[in-house]
């Protein structure tokens, strides 16, 4: 009994060995290798197969990203925000009245950039799109023709020094929705004359309108306003007065 047990373990063993061989027999032949490290070669080959299937050099997707930051539409250059909406980051364009486009690609138009029209020697008449809601920090500095921007009731942000060093520009109407005039917003504007601070403002930096030599009217409509403009000896105008009053009010 004890031998025919001892042949039995052995016939066993056998088989067992012979089963671990056939095995990695048949994973050699269809490519595959038996558990353990995977060789480096192999590595290799595998992942220019994921390349193969994704199209190319997995850089790819990083490069079609940058290219959105940086599109043209006529004179314009913009990019598309998280959002899905267009930010405006340059113009080309020489036109002296410039309607910027409300959507672009059927994209709404929000923001108009840092620098966008800096330096603009043409424009003098320059109007936002309904929807746009930020105006970014010396967006319109330095256009020396400006003579009018028509800054749509939408916007809620403008940046430092967004229309400084525009010594034509006489008149501004800051919108409801913006509730602080940042620094030197329009300093240096020179031929500035009158400024309209809706009852939305509740700050106003010191020097926003640093060297407006020709600034002497602030319109408005809060208690806010009035101070301001006393306290730097400027002229105001109730804007609340005048609606129900008319020009008596002078």
């Amino acid at each position: 009994m004890i031998e025919n047990r001892k042949r039995f373990r052995n016939t066993g063993i056998l088989l067992a060995a012979v089963c671990v061989v056939i095995g990695i027999a048949v994973m050699k032949q269809h490519g595959k290798e038996p558990l353990g490290e995977v060789p480096v070669a192999d590595t290799e080959e595998r992942q220019q197969t994921e390349e193969e299937k994704t199209g190319g050099d997995l850089t790819d997707d990083t490069e079609a990203e940058a290219s959105d930051l940086d599109k043209q539409c006529g004179g314009y250059h913009y990019k598309i925000l998280k959002d899905g909406t267009v930010e405006v980051i340059a113009y080309e364009g020489s036109d002296t009245t410039i309607f910027i486009p409300a959507y672009m690609e059927n994209r709404a138009v929000t923001v108009i950039g840092p620098e966008a029209f800096k330096g603009n020697k043409k424009a003098e008449r320059i109007y936002l799109p309904q929807g746009a809601v930020e105006i970014g920090e010396e967006a319109f500095a330095g256009c020396s023709a400006l003579r009018d921007i028509y800054i749509t009731g939408t916007v809620g942000q403008i940046g430092k020094r967004a229309m400084a060093d525009c010594p034509l520009l006489e008149e501004i109407v800051f919108p409801e929705a913006v509730s602080r005039i940042e620094p030197m917003t329009c300093q240096g504007d020179t031929g500035l004359q009158q400024v309209t601070i809706q009852s939305g403002v509740s700050e106003i930096a010191d020097d926003a309108f640093a060297e407006c030599t020709a600034l002497r009217l602030i319109y408005g409509e809060s208690e806010f306003a009035q101070n301001y403009a006393q306290e730097n000896d400027f002229v105001y105008v109730d804007m609340e007065r005048i609606r129900e009053e008319g020009n008596l009010v002078w």
